[in-house]
């Protein structure tokens, strides 16, 4: 009686170890898939929360930069209004490729005056005004991250008074004064804001002078020089 006894209680111990030890082993099974489901979840919260960012990016870049479409475009001469020389540019939009603009320009100098002690008054009739017009070209090799452009400008002024010869010849009935303006150009286009265009440009300058006096002669100069130029421009429609 007791060796039976004894075997039920051996029996029933071994079978409580081996129960307890396949629940051991089914909870180690089970450990590792909980921790790899974790960080997957949390990647795709991520990116869920990461994609409206990005999609909110992408619309202000669309709305600061322009599509391209406008033909029309007014623009000045910064670089000129320094110097008393400020030109008016109406640009043209060709193609992708290719802007035509005409210059205008135009520089007035007021008559001085004089009012001595006793209150008499001198005019000296000193009074002119410098008009220019001209043309200009530019041809885009680049339009990508940073336009670039090569081209050109021919500007015809004429001035009130031109220094030659060691004297000032005055533009009157009698003198004929001419300036004419040939500039090449390379250029580098900035969209600071939709359809509004900062441009700077540097090259060679070439300026012919041109005197003509009445029944004296006429005579010529040619100057060279480093041309920079700074253009603001805004494309209407």
């Amino acid at each position: 009686m007791k060796k039976i006894f004894l075997s039920a209680v051996i029996a029933m111990a071994l079978c409580s170890y081996g129960y307890a030890q396949d629940e051991e082993e089914y909870e180690e099974e089970e450990a590792p898939a909980q921790v790899t489901k974790a960080p997957a979840y949390e990647e795709e919260e991520e990116e869920e929360e990461a994609a409206p960012v990005a999609k909110k990016a992408e619309k202000k870049k669309e709305k600061k930069a322009s599509n391209g479409a406008a033909f029309f475009g007014a623009g000045i001469d910064v670089g000129g209004l320094l110097n008393n020389a400020g030109n008016i540019r109406l640009v043209f939009k060709l193609n992708e490729s290719m802007e035509l603009a005409a210059i205008l320009g135009m520089y007035h100098h007021g008559e001085s005056s004089w009012e001595d002690n006793n209150g008499n008054k001198n005019d000296a009739k000193d009074n002119y005004t410098d008009l220019s017009v001209g043309a200009g070209f530019d041809f885009f090799i680049m339009r990508n991250a940073l336009p670039v452009s090569i081209g050109g400008e021919i500007i015809y002024t004429s001035p009130a008074a031109i220094e030659a010869a060691g004297q000032t010849f005055v533009s009157n009935d009698d003198t004929s004064l001419m300036r004419l303006n040939i500039n090449v150009l390379l250029g580098a286009h900035a969209e600071l804001v939709s359809n509004l265009y900062l441009t700077g440009k540097i090259g060679l300058a070439i300026e012919y002078n041109s005197v003509d006096v009445s029944n004296q002669g006429n005579g010529s100069y040619l100057d060279f020089a480093l041309a920079t130029k700074v253009y603001l421009t805004w494309f209407m429609f």
